[in-house]
């Protein structure tokens, strides 16, 4: 019987070490927690609050007295796209895909938050 030479040993363990790492990644993936779906609560104060799903891509226009915000969703995620207010803070805020972020347009008075989809 042959017998094998040292890197040929080394490559078969580097090879069983690469299939135990993929098959507990696979078994990881498939037993991992599913996320659960996101929306947007947009408040206009007053009690006054829209809930945008974030599975579905749009544009919102909202006029609120002196300005019109327009919000966008897009790939799981919204922002303010743009708003007539005077300094635009609103529209640096990014995307916001994450449970809890935020943003606001306050000359405006709306704020965003995004949060779990209350499930039934």
């Amino acid at each position: 019987m042959k017998r094998l030479k040292s890197w040929q040993k080394n490559l078969i363990f580097a090879a069983v070490v690469l299939a135990a790492a993929a098959l507990l990644f696979v078994l990881y993936r498939a037993n991992a927690p599913k996320a659960e779906p996101l929306v947007a609560v947009v408040d206009f104060g007053d009690g006054i609050t829209e809930t945008i799903p974030l599975d579905e891509d749009h544009d919102y226009l909202y006029d609120v007295g002196d300005y019109i915000v327009h919000l966008q969703v897009k790939d799981g995620a919204i922002a303010f796209l743009d708003s007539q207010c005077p300094d635009h803070v609103c529209e640096q805020f990014g995307w916001l895909s994450e449970q809890d972020a935020w943003a606001a347009c306050v000359p405006a008075g709306v704020y965003v938050t995004v949060q779990a989809a209350e499930t039934e």
